[in-house]
């Protein structure tokens, strides 16, 4: 299984890196990133992105997911019923809708 994640992880990596005009026009989209770290449980994936907020102008939501990763901790941040958890879902499902993508939110 690990072996497997670190080989989707080399593909993402790619990806990004391939894609990274879009994410200089679209900063939001390192917002997603890290939301789908959490949501996928990806802890690995994030000190990847955290070189590439690094570089990108402040955004306050993206700094504050991130925050929000490194004070309490991807675990934490998936667990249901936890208040940060709900926190984080809200937080992005508003800037989903503001940012008028077609989510599926359950």
């Amino acid at each position: 299984m690990q072996q497997k994640r670190r080989y989707l992880n080399l593909e993402i990596i790619d990806c990004i890196s391939e894609h990274s005009a879009y994410i200089e026009q679209d900063p939001m989209s390192i917002f997603y990133c890290l939301f789908f770290c959490i949501f996928y449980n990806n802890p690995e994936m994030i000190e990847f992105l955290r070189q590439i907020i690094e570089k990108l102008p402040v955004r306050s939501k993206t700094d504050r997911i991130l925050e929000y990763i490194d004070i309490h901790g991807v675990s934490r941040l998936r667990k249901a019923g936890e208040q940060i958890n709900s926190l984080v879902y809200h937080m992005v499902f508003y800037e989903a809708v503001d940012d008028n993508l077609r989510i599926v939110y359950y």
